[in-house]
């Protein structure tokens, strides 16, 4: 059990839970704060149910949480899946997470968090975020592939929600 170790070590490094979270958050305490609840639980049990988009709407820059708004608005509209039908968080439905890291990267007021672990398979996504009003908000969700010719390659969340919910273009009324 290796990779239990593992993640049980990642967790020790982790901060408080996101509702303690100071209102100046890091984009890599937010990041972590994300993936806490995977990591608590590794191996996904039928009845654990996270909300990942929001989770995500949490720590959003006005632009993002109004596309997400619209999703959420389109899914009790038609009581179905709308724009998205998976974990944005994880890439997937289940997880089984090992093998957790993240990168950052800041410049003025961007930055960059790239969370890199298995998830059935590796996952690379890049969480974008911008320094909105004092604060660091995420702008973006990046899933990127490893196979480059994948015609989702890279697979953005805010392009997605754009593309669905756009005033000149929208397909749910």
């Amino acid at each position: 059990m290796p990779a239990m170790g593992s993640v049980a070590l990642s967790l020790l490094a982790l901060p408080p839970a996101a509702g303690a979270e100071a209102p100046r958050s890091t984009p890599r305490a937010i990041v972590e704060a994300l993936y806490r609840p995977y990591l608590v639980d590794p191996h996904a049990e039928k009845d654990t149910t996270i909300d990942s988009v929001a989770q995500v709407r949490r720590h959003a820059t006005p632009a993002l949480a109004r596309l997400l708004d619209a999703d959420r608005a389109c899914e009790k509209r038609t009581q179905g899946i709308c724009a998205l039908d998976f974990d944005i968080i994880i890439d997937g439905q289940d997880w089984e997470l090992s093998g957790f890291g993240l990168e950052a990267e800041a410049a003025g007021d961007t930055a960059t968090v790239t969370a890199r672990f298995n998830n059935m398979g590796p996952r690379v996504l890049a969480y974008h975020f911008a320094r909105t009003g004092g604060r660091w908000l995420i702008d973006d969700v990046v899933i990127l592939k490893d196979n480059a010719s994948a015609a989702d390659h890279p697979w953005s969340l805010k392009d997605t929600l754009t593309a669905e919910y756009d005033t000149t273009a929208r397909k749910h009324r």
